[in-house]
């Protein structure tokens, strides 16, 4: 195995890698071996498999690496990153914007992340309620972020 490993991945230590992540697969599906007609070549293709993610995963990284090292790519890198902590700002405004009770829910879904049969437990609200109060906030922070859009 580790031998056509190491024949697609031309690299030792990643063909190692993908031998071991082929057991740990098969290993966690070991019941469903037995009912294989085949499961030897289950195994190769499954490890082919892993070999290619592998390979096109390696292959993305790359192509974002030179993206983001050459000059255009550093520059549209940095114009993302302040696009996002603008945007995120915007978001903070709006959430703060909101009423009290709505924002205390959003914080509990979202930064508590508690589930909103959680959330009606520790406000003594409906589950329907706390649904419908999500709703209303979720429309609000969609009206008040399309405002700020409109504006730039």
């Amino acid at each position: 195995m580790r031998h056509m490993a190491a024949t697609i991945l031309h690299d030792d230590d990643l063909a190692t890698d993908a031998v071991q992540d082929t057991f740990v697969r098969l290993w966690r599906m070991r019941w469903r071996l037995g009912m294989m007609k085949d499961p030897q070549g289950f195994a190769m293709r499954t490890l082919r498999n892993l070999c290619i993610d592998m390979l096109r995963r390696n292959k993305q990284h790359h192509t974002y690496l030179e993206d983001t090292t050459s000059e255009t790519g550093s520059q549209q890198y940095d114009d993302d990153a302040r696009n996002d902590e603008q945007r995120f700002l915007q978001v903070e405004q709006a959430i703060a914007a909101l009423p009290q009770k709505q924002r205390q829910i959003i914080e509990m879904k979202y930064v508590k992340q508690m589930t909103i049969r959680e959330i009606a437990q520790q406000t003594g609200l409906s589950e329907t309620n706390i649904t419908t109060t999500l709703s209303r906030a979720y429309a609000s922070l969609r009206n008040h972020l399309q405002t700020f859009d409109t504006e730039q």
